[in-house]
């Protein structure tokens, strides 16, 4: 390859430091928590097929449901055995 003349030739004066940086995050937030059980809610109901049809188990904390889901209102989600569950109460949900 040719040189270039110095018209087209580029300075370049920067200090490289590409990966030199890194940052670990130990605590997670409550708030990250409740959003993620809103999403999987909203995805479970608004998912391709009928929301009984998808099993999950939820943990509250109380105790450890493995059901079905029918109904979500604003606070609360009825459960395929007709339990209510308080949204507020569920720690976690996953599907299975």
């Amino acid at each position: 390859m040719r040189k270039l003349p110095k018209i087209y030739q580029n300075n370049f004066n920067k200090k490289i430091m590409n990966n030199k940086e890194v940052c670990y995050l130990k605590n997670e937030d409550s708030r990250k928590e409740k959003q993620d059980i809103q999403e999987i809610l909203i995805e479970i109901f608004s998912g391709i097929g009928y929301s009984y049809n998808i099993p999950v188990l939820i943990k509250t904390s109380n105790k450890i449901y493995e059901t079905s889901l029918i109904a979500k209102t604003k606070n609360n989600v009825v459960t395929l055995d007709n339990e209510i569950i308080p949204i507020n109460q569920i720690i976690s949900i996953k599907k299975l």
